[in-house]
């Protein structure tokens, strides 16, 4: 596992080198998207794509999304990715189905309906698939075993407000080589969320939970949090 993610930065960085050597050279462009792009955005697309498994904080109304459906299609330049899951609160999917309409020319389908119904359109040919927290707990599996995607975007990842529960551990158990996490707020009230946000995205980052409880709060002698302590480092 450590040898495999040490590969995979070192493609990563690799990746990153040839893109800019390209873009010095003239060889291919910025334009990801079908509208332009503000510098803070072009920013935002290439930290998604060339970290490739990365948290995206940018305020509302920044442009968040519009970023990682640039960083896919950065990420598919890169290294050809064939399905992106975008996973939702249920309100925001017909937004997303607008946003890909209008930032991008690729195919962008809804999963809704019951479970076999569901399970078909994750065959249907697409290539951002576009689901909701909720529908995760049961599809799961299916996701993991014969869906495969290539790409996890998981969109106001703030709005899983407890994550011990059973839709927060089955989206941690999601599968697949690259992913996005959207949020405007990552630190609300508990530094809880960050360090599971972190461990959907790469748990060697933060390492075990003692580890962060001990390094991130204030215990009392009994061992109960009380505050926090080394926020900047956090």
């Amino acid at each position: 596992g450590w040898l495999l993610t040490v590969q995979h930065a070192a493609n990563q960085r690799a990746a990153q080198r040839r893109f800019k050597q390209d873009l010095k050279q003239g060889r291919t462009s910025l334009d990801m998207a079908k509208l332009p792009l503000y510098p803070y955005q072009q920013e935002g697309m290439m930290f998604l794509a060339f970290t490739g498994r990365a948290l995206l904080a940018d305020e509302m109304g920044l442009g968040k999304t519009v970023q990682a459906i640039a960083g896919s299609e950065l990420l598919n330049r890169l290294h050809t990715i064939k399905k992106v899951l975008v996973i939702s609160p249920a309100s925001l999917k017909s937004e997303w189905l607008e946003q890909i309409g209008k930032f991008s020319d690729r195919e962008s389908l809804i999963i809704q309906g019951m479970r076999k119904r569901r399970y078909q359109l994750y065959q249907q040919p697409a290539f951002f698939y576009l689901a909701n927290y909720e529908q995760i707990l049961y599809d799961k599996d299916y996701i993991n075993d014969e869906f495969k995607p290539d790409l996890i975007i998981l969109d106001e990842a703030q709005r899983i407000k407890n994550w011990q529960t059973k839709t927060a551990a089955a989206i941690k158990q999601l599968q697949s080589p690259y992913a996005f996490v959207l949020t405007g707020t990552p630190l609300e009230n508990r530094i809880d969320e960050i360090y599971s946000i972190a461990q959907f995205l790469d748990p060697s980052l933060f390492g075990p939970l003692f580890r962060f409880n001990r390094d991130f709060h204030e215990l009392d002698e009994k061992g109960f949090a009380v505050g926090y302590k080394n926020l900047d480092q956090l």
